[in-house]
This record gives C-alpha cells, structure tokens and sequence, in this order.
C-alpha cells in the first residue's frame, strides 16, 4: 500500500508557504500543536505498541542492547555556520554523527567543511534537493529529480537520504542510488505525513518485484524532532529525549534523533527559534554516563550494513507498510490508568503493553508525589501530571482527595474512558463515580479502608488472600490471579551491575537497602521509625558495610538529613541523587529492610534477604510470605539486632522460574471485562455502588 499522501490543508501549507512570514507560520504550528499533543498524548512521544521486537530479529553487534545514532538536517547557511560547533561538541562526549545537506538550497555546501567532516570520522548525508515540499508533486518529476540527487549522492560520496519535511513516497525511493532512508519515524503525530513506520527497529524495504537491482534500508527517527521539542512545544529540557532514550534502550530497539544546528543557540539560552546547545550536551552526556556500556553508537551507514546483511522487512502478510493506528480505529476501548504511587509504576508497564497490543488505547496519568512522576518517567511511561500529595493531616488528605478527583474528573471527561484500572487511587475512584465509569481496581493488601463512594467495580487480588479473607463471599466482582503483583513484572528484570558504580557502591563487602516507612500514610505505626534508626545504627556501625537510603519524598530526607547528620558522614549512607531502577538496586544488594510492603515482596520474589520494619496490620500476603520463610518480620529492636543478619549474600543467581501466570490471569480478567463492557452501555450510578457486603477490605 503507497504511503498515504499529505492532507489537502498541508498541501495549500507548503504552496503558500514562501509568502507567510516566518513568525506567522510558526505562530500558527504552536497554536496547532497543542491540539495534536492533546489528541496523541497515548502515542507520543512514546508509543507502547511500536516497541516489539521484529520477527527473526538477530540482536545488536558485540551484543549491544540498543543502537544509538545522531544525524543532523542543515536547513540554511546559519545552520552551515554552526556544524563544525556542533560536531566538536558531539566529540567531546565521545559520538561521532551523519550531516545531510540541501543540495540545491539556499546555501552553498562548501567542499572544506564536508572534507573536514569526513576527515573527523562523521558521515554526510543528502538531504532532499531544494527542501520546497515539492519533491513528490508527480512522478515523473520525481524521477527527474532522483537523477541530480544521485549526482550529489556520488560527488559527496554519500548512501543516505532524507526528504524535506518528512515526506515521502518509499517506493519511489528505489530511484535512487541510496543504502537508506531517514524519512520516517515510529510516532509523530507533528508531521505532515503523521502515519509512522510503527516500530523503533530499522527495516528493509525490498525493490518491486521485476526491478533491478535490490532495495534500502530505512531508518526511523525514534526521538521527537528539536525543532518539535523546543520551539513548537516550548519544552524546557531534553526530559523527553531521556525518558524515551530509557524506554528504547529497555526495548531493544535504535534510538536515532533528528537535530537541525540552525536552531541551537552555542552561545547563549536561547530565544522564540533557538534552544540553548546545553539542552543537547546534557541528553548526550546522559546516553554516555547510563547507556555508555550497553548502547551501539554507530553512524547510520553501519546501520544500513548491518540490516541489509539480515533483510528485516516490515511487510506484514499482506504486503502492505503496516501503518500506525489512528484514534478511534481498532477494535479496542479507551482504558484509563492512574499512578498514585511509586509501586504502581513498575506493574502497570506490561500490563499497558499488552492491552495496547490487543488495540486499547491506554491513558496515563499520574500524582506528583513520592517521587511517582520522576520514576515514571524514568520507566519511559507517557503520562500525564495532574495533581499532587497534600501532606499527613487527615483535613488535607480529604482536601486533597476532593482537588485531585476534580482534576481527574475533568480529565477523562474530555477523553471519556470506558475503563478504569487502578492499583488504589482514591482520587481516581472518586472522579470515576462522577462520571460513571467502571473500575477494576487491583489489590493485595486487605486492611485498607475505603469509604462506599470510593469502592471499585471489579477486584483483583491474589489468591492468598481470597483464600484467607473471602472465600466465602462468591461474587463475580473478587477476580484472583496466581502468585504476587510484583510476580507480573519481575519476570522482564535484567541485572545491570552499572549501578554499584553509579551509587559508589563498588568497595562495600556488604549493600544494605533501607526504605523507612511511610510517615505520612494513614497506616503509619511510629514503632516503626524506632525499629528504622536501630537498625541504621547498627548498619553504621558494621565495618564494610554501605547503606542505600531511599527516603519516601524531600520531605522525609530533609528531616533525616537534619536529624541524624553524623549518618551522611564518612560516605557510608547512599541517597541515590536521582531515580534509579528499583529492582536493580535490590538485586545488588546483600538485604533489604523496608518499612513499606512492595519492596519487601519485590526482594523475596528475587530471592534476596528481606525484613520487614512495617507495623502496621499484616496483611496475607506479607503472613504467607513469612511462613514460607521469604520474608523475615521484625518486631522490636532486639529483633533488630538477633534477626537481621548483616552480612555478604551467599547466591547471586536469578530465580529460574519466569512464569507469567499473574500477567496472564489479571489479563484474562480484563478481556472479558472489556468484552462485557464493549456488549453493554456504561454502567449507572446504581450499577457502580453495588457490592456485595463484607467483600471488601
């Protein structure tokens, strides 16, 4: 199927283009883009579904996770005049780029600087002819114009192209003399053509049947673009490229990024077309510092070799390019998901992957609070800030609950979900019932009190805890699955040593990780905060021994930091200075001590010594936890100091089993309640507040 060409409005854009002033323009693209940000805030900038793995994908070289690769479109002679800036950055960060440049533009391509370019390790590339928006009016003008960009393509000795404005028609590609293409993208709902290629992998497109010779490679830009970050959409950091760097190196797949000279600003902070060249030095020195040991950075000319060795195709059965699903299309409903907290967030990525695969459209949102937003993004989840925690006093948790379901509820009245699914968001459950949506709220922990308003539709819990607390209440609302939560996510960990460096944590003979309880929760037990400084003395007092300290928000480590001063002397306690992956920190740690409840089972799900500093009512999981001698309760300071043993781990080796039955059954769960949902009108108030009684924690 031929690409599906530019809008009729986009076509009168391009022809009326020369005779708008430039502010103009621009002005009118911001006005636009809100809307589209708004529209696509599900698919951009990272778009679940366009993270799977190719059929018959062989993996990266030298057995990199994911290939890095920067290539820049030079629009104008200013942009000329700052490539060799731009370049001398990129080096001292230790990357080398592709430059593509307008043959018959408004600037002259001097020989010195591609020479210089070349002579310094970067690629150059051809990047349209007279970047007018015109290259695809007709075929045969096209063919006319394939034949002088193949001259530039030899003279400059160059194999790589990309079109002006990211059109394109692929099969008449085969035109020219390239090894590959830059003129698509996995999701950028900005562009003229906004349908993507759908995939974060490079493919080969094969030549048509009976052509001569044998194909191309194309490349898909996977970073939005800096001219859609900075100067459409005002972003005040390359956050974005980061979050999204993360989630493509988790996937596998190639980050490449489309950055133009013209618009950075070398020497200051930038203005209404600029952005300060800060913005780029930081992204890169992040892909350096995180990504350094585990990322191909590569010039897209060895891309192109090493796909064209493997002839990946992105074909489907058909023979059709597979096209990015716009909204309302496909068989699947709009499901809304809410991250309260830090646990959510590691659950909830699977379980988006799966329900976007089966063709749900998913929207994130997310509270500004214990650190849930920075871990999300860190997790490279799209979501939306809305609302923050309001402290401990119960007048201002009710105040809050109140403000956030506002905000909530005038959410999804713009985008009218068809499903909650949460994992105990009060504010969402609050916003549901006003507008009549059903929940499946997913639950492991039975002790938690909710008022009529805020009860779910639907529950899910593990079966321990059915079996203990509500075997007796059949009803069709109590959906169990097999084995923890944390057993739906747990199963895609991947240890990363890079983290005993990061946190200095290379010397220690023994990692201890320490989480002090929530006190700020409704379930707060002050005994807790007795049993967490025995044990933080204790550990300090150990030689060899290095704490990790991961404090719950600012708040509390600024009162730990002010309390116990003489505990951050000497470098003997950690506070990771930003996020870091949870499981990864406590893989490599010795044992874990936890005043909450997901780091505790997260530990005893991987194996690694666990005790329990929580004093609140035990849940059954946490007591069948125990009973299976997985997770170790402390209950006083002698406790503190008999039954925690401070000392190396003996085994390191992962838990063999990478059963998916928790994912499997809360998914086939959700397909039948999705299934009943699509047979029937939403729900009523009355539907919604009925649940059978003492079924409910």
């Amino acid at each position: 199927m031929p690409e599906a060409p530019p809008s009729l409005l986009t076509r009168i854009y391009y022809v009326a283009k020369p005779f708008l002033p430039r502010a103009a323009r621009w002005a009118m693209r911001r006005h636009r883009a809100v809307a589209i940000r708004r529209r696509h805030s599900a698919v951009w900038p990272i778009d679940e579904a366009v993270g799977a793995t190719p059929a018959g994908w062989p993996g990266w070289p030298e057995g990199k996770r994911a290939a890095f690769v920067l290539t820049h479109d030079v629009e104008g002679a200013e942009g000329v005049e700052k490539v060799r800036a731009l370049a001398e950055l990129e080096m001292r960060c230790g990357f080398r780029s592709c430059f593509n440049f307008i043959p018959e533009g408004g600037y002259r391509v001097p020989d010195a600087l591609r020479e210089w370019l070349t002579g310094h390790d970067f690629e150059v590339g051809v990047h349209d002819l007279n970047h007018d928006g015109k290259l695809y009016l007709s075929r045969a003008g096209f063919g006319l114009k394939a034949r002088r960009i193949n001259g530039y393509l030899r003279d400059w000795r160059a194999t790589g192209f990309r079109s002006g404005f990211m059109l394109r028609k692929l099969d008449w590609l085969h035109d020219l003399n390239i090894d590959y293409d830059c003129s698509t993208f996995d999701t950028d709902p900005f562009e003229p053509q906004p349908a993507g290629a759908h995939t974060i992998f490079p493919y080969w497109i094969a030549r048509p049947e009976g052509a001569a010779g044998e194909g191309y490679v194309e490349l898909p830009y996977t970073l939005p673009q800096d001219s859609t970050l900075f100067l459409l959409l005002r972003e005040p950091d390359a956050g974005i490229w980061v979050r999204k760097t993360d989630w493509i190196v988790r996937q596998g797949g190639m980050v490449l990024v489309n950055v133009h000279p013209d618009y950075i600003d070398f020497e200051g902070s930038g203005d209404e077309m600029t952005f300060p060249a800060s913005h780029y030095e930081e992204f890169l020195r992040h892909v350096a510092e995180r990504h350094g040991h585990e990322i191909w950075p590569v010039l897209p000319r060895a891309v192109s070799n090493f796909v064209s060795g493997h002839r990946l195709q992105r074909r489907d059965a058909s023979g059709q390019w597979p096209l990015r699903q716009t909204d309302g299309e496909g068989a699947g409903i709009k499901i809304w998901i809410d991250l309260e907290n830090t646990p959510h967030i590691p659950f909830f990525g699977p379980v988006i992957r799966e329900l976007q695969k089966r063709g749900h459209r998913v929207l994130l949102t997310a509270r500004d609070g214990y650190q849930t937003c920075e871990l999300a993004g860190f997790h490279g989840l799209n979501f939306q800030r809305i609302g923050r925690h309001y402290g401990k006093r119960l007048t201002a948790k009710i105040w809050g609950l109140l403000v956030r379901g506002g905000q909530l509820a005038a959410f999804a009245f713009q985008e009218r979900p068809r499903l909650v699914i949460n994992l105990g968001s009060r504010s969402q459950n609050l916003a549901a019932r006003l507008l009549r949506i059903p929940v499946a709220e997913i639950m492991d922990y039975e002790h938690t009190s909710e008022p009529a308003l805020l009860k779910s539709r639907w529950y899910f819990m593990p079966e321990v805890v059915h079996d203990s607390v509500y075997a007796s209440a059949a009803s069709d609302r109590l959906r169990t699955y097999r084995g923890l939560k944390e057993d739906v996510y747990i199963p895609e960990f991947v240890p990363d040593s890079a983290i005993l460096d990061q946190l200095g944590l290379r010397d220690a003979q023994v990692v201890v990780t320490v989480r002090p309880s929530a006190t700020e929760a409704h379930y707060h037990n002050p005994e807790s905060e007795a049993l967490f400084i025995r044990l933080m003395e204790r550990a300090l007092a150990t030689p060899g021994v290095k704490t990790v300290l991961l404090p719950r928000n600012q708040r509390q480590e600024t009162a730990l930091r002010a309390t116990h001063p003489e505990w951050f002397e000497g470098g003997k306690v950690v506070i990771p200075p930003q996020v870091v992956n949870g499981l990864n920190l406590i893989w490599h740690s010795d044992l874990v001590v936890s005043g909450g409840g997901t780091m505790n089972r997260e530990a005893a799900a991987m194996g690694v010594p666990v005790y329990s500093i929580f004093r609140g009512r035990l849940g059954a999981v946490d007591r069948h936890l125990c009973e299976d001698k997985r997770l170790v309760l402390i209950e006083s300071t002698s406790d503190v100091d008999h039954k925690i043993h401070i000392e190396p781990r003996v085994g390191r080796e992962l838990p063999n089993s990478k059963s998916t039955s928790a994912l499997d059954d809360i998914l086939s769960q959700l397909d039948l309640i999705i299934a009943s949902l699509e047979s029937s009108p939403p729900p009523s108030v009355a539907m919604v507040s009925e649940f059978p009684a003492n079924t409910h924690p």
